[in-house]
């Protein structure tokens, strides 16, 4: 080894030496020096409940505002974060669920650039179509670059260029990276941010039977990523929106705070984002009843909002049309859009409209749930069909049953693409005799985004975060309170948490923090403890030595009970509004107890496969 090489070994030596000697923060004990949360960088900050309240909050700032003071995230700028040590581990948790599932389906992880060219955008149509949000520059050469924001166009790229007989598929191909968006007005933190982290997967079979199989095991696999997870989730029909492709569902934290709206059938259990969601005039209202309001749909292109094409569309009066259902029958272009405005009042509609266009071929679109249409400029017959927006009471378009609203926060979305990608960029294989477009599949989570979701969904204002056990960044947290409770008192019970085992695992191996911050208060170093969100609380007071009880505290989303005895101890606990729980139980006890008290929690979250 060279002088230089080794004089800087010796000189990071010294510095990890001095830090001990100095600091008093000796790790030749059993507790390492990642366990003690002196050595961490650890920003919190006292959180009350006007912290946390207020008008003219965005859904999703509270959380926001709670992550940041636990020292989870640091605003860097407008929708740009930096994910500090702790949000680290939760991030590292769902990616270890979301990696066993993806390979338990035959998924093989890859890392493509997030730098890219713009050439296979503009083949597919993406370049002119995203518009705004794609982050695009010239480097030093002028030539174009962008930072991806997806990436069907690269994979498709890489297995055109790589894969050469259809013996070599089915593939299926996933990373976890970081993407940009350039967010027009970036709010709520990690939930809309301009970059952010996110698990893709694409898919790639030779047929469309083949296709539609992979789907459905893909939709499978989510389900086991979410129930692991632990955070109530529901799953609903979705658009495809840009991406494309003609099957597609949504993945959802259910929680009032969230920006999207599901409609749900409890009769039958279909659901539905309400842009997608297909209804019906509800079994208590005749369809047809009342009148109808009259709009004009136009295909319009250009900076000058050309007219290419128009038509007349009638819904139900209290139903607006569905631009996403009209586009299904009325494709248009990657440089054109639709814009729908209703008919002004001299022509049956409201007053605030646009007028009545001249005689169209297009054929009036008249909805199911509207009455027999009135005389049209349309030169051919009311195409009848579902054109309206969904809403809360209609019908729903499944059963008999009535559509019910809830609000969500998306975490995942899955789509069948089909052929769009792979004929756009010629990817084809010659199989059974024919030459055939390869199908191809795309499977998002957004990994970012679930951290700050399940935190929105499991914590409580004014308390702090309260994680789900097999994403949390420590299980439990070591917390003397009193100079007789010292460093001997809190390696005993390290040592005990490190032999619990519940399902056949060790879940508190390298889970475990010691709060040694002596510098802080008692109450200080508690509030930590909530604020941070760690399930479990063990603390040692000023009767440990001469009792050997410690308080547990358990802050466990969906917790009902804690058990009411172990061996001869008697545990006393108590019940704070179902957030929390305590008991006080002997260290030897320990152990039994927290296996008692977790397995139901572990079973359900499949911690014995996690940890």
């Amino acid at each position: 080894m060279s002088n230089s090489g080794g004089a800087l070994i010796r000189g990071a030596r010294g510095l990890w030496q001095a830090r001990a000697r100095f600091s008093s923060k000796s790790s030749s004990g059993a507790i390492p020096p990642e366990g003690r949360m002196s050595w961490m960088l650890l920003p919190t900050k006292k959180i009350t409940k006007s912290n946390v309240e207020g008008e003219g909050r965005t859904a999703g700032q509270s959380t926001t505002d709670m992550l940041t003071k636990a020292g989870y995230i640091y605003q860097s700028s407008a929708g740009i974060y930096t994910l500090m040590p702790l949000a680290q581990r939760v991030i590292q948790k769902i990616e270890l669920i979301i990696d066993e599932e993806m390979q338990r389906v035959g998924g093989q992880k890859l890392a493509m650039p997030n730098l890219l060219t713009p050439e296979n955008w503009k083949k597919t149509g993406r370049w002119q179509s995203t518009g705004d949000e794609l982050f695009s520059f010239k480097d030093r050469k002028k030539a174009t670059m962008l930072l991806g924001p997806t990436h069907e166009e690269e994979v498709t790229a890489i297995v055109k260029d790589m894969v050469r007989s259809y013996r070599q598929y089915p593939l299926r191909l996933y990373q976890t990276t970081r993407k940009f968006r350039d967010e027009a007005r970036p709010r709520a933190g990690l939930l809309r941010g301009r970059e952010f982290m996110m698990k893709d997967m694409y898919t790639f079979d030779v047929g469309k039977q083949q296709a539609i199989e992979t789907f459905h095991a893909m939709e499978a696999a989510y389900r086991r990523c979410f129930d692991r997870i632990g955070v109530a989730y529901a799953v609903a029909d979705a658009d495809s929106g840009n991406i494309g492709g003609s099957l597609s569902k949504e993945f959802h934290f259910v929680n009032q705070s969230g920006e999207d709206t599901l409609l749900t059938c409890k009769s039958c259990g279909y659901t539905a984002n309400e842009e997608r969601a297909l209804s019906k005039s509800p079994a208590n209202k005749t369809a047809g009843a009342g009148q109808n309001k009259r709009y004009v749909a136009r295909v319009v292109e250009g900076s000058d909002d050309k007219v290419v094409k128009q038509r007349i569309v009638e819904v139900a009066h209290g139903h607006e049309p569905s631009a996403l259902k009209i586009k299904r029958v009325w494709p248009i272009k990657s440089n054109q859009r639709l814009e729908i405005a209703e008919v002004a009042a001299d022509h049956g509609g409201s007053s605030s409209g646009t007028q009545l266009p001249m005689a169209t071929t297009e054929p009036l679109l008249l909805d199911d749930c509207a009455a027999e249409a009135r005389s049209s400029n349309s030169t051919s017959e009311a195409v009848r069909g579902d054109w309206h927006v969904a809403k809360a009471g209609d019908g729903c378009g499944e059963c008999d049953g009535v559509l019910e609203a809830q609000r969500a926060i998306e975490v995942g979305h899955i789509f069948y693409l089909g052929d769009k990608y792979s004929k756009a960029l010629d990817l084809n294989v010659l199989y059974q005799g024919q030459r055939e477009y390869v199908q191809m599949g795309c499977f998002g989570i957004g990994v970012s985004r679930v951290l700050q979701a399940a935190a929105e969904c499991s914590s409580v204002e004014g308390r702090g975060l309260r994680w789900p056990l097999s994403i949390a960044p420590y299980l439990a947290s070591i917390v003397p309170v009193a100079e007789s409770s010292g460093t001997k008192a809190a390696e005993e019970v390290f040592k005990a948490l490190g032999c619990v085992c519940v399902h056949g695992a060790h879940i508190f191996k390298d889970n475990v923090l010691v709060d040694d911050r002596d510098y802080l208060s008692a109450g200080f170093r508690l509030n930590d403890a909530q604020l941070m969100g760690i399930p479990l609380t063990i603390v040692l007071g000023s009767g440990f030595a001469e009792s050997g009880q410690v308080e547990v505290q358990l802050r466990v989303p969906g917790m009902q009970s804690i058990p009411e005895s172990v061996g001869s101890t008697s545990t006393t606990s108590t019940t704070s509004d179902g957030y929390e729980h305590r008991a006080r139980v002997r260290v030897e006890d320990l152990g039994e107890f927290l296996s008692q008290a977790l397995q139901s929690q572990c079973a359900t979250l499949g911690m014995a496969e996690v940890v």
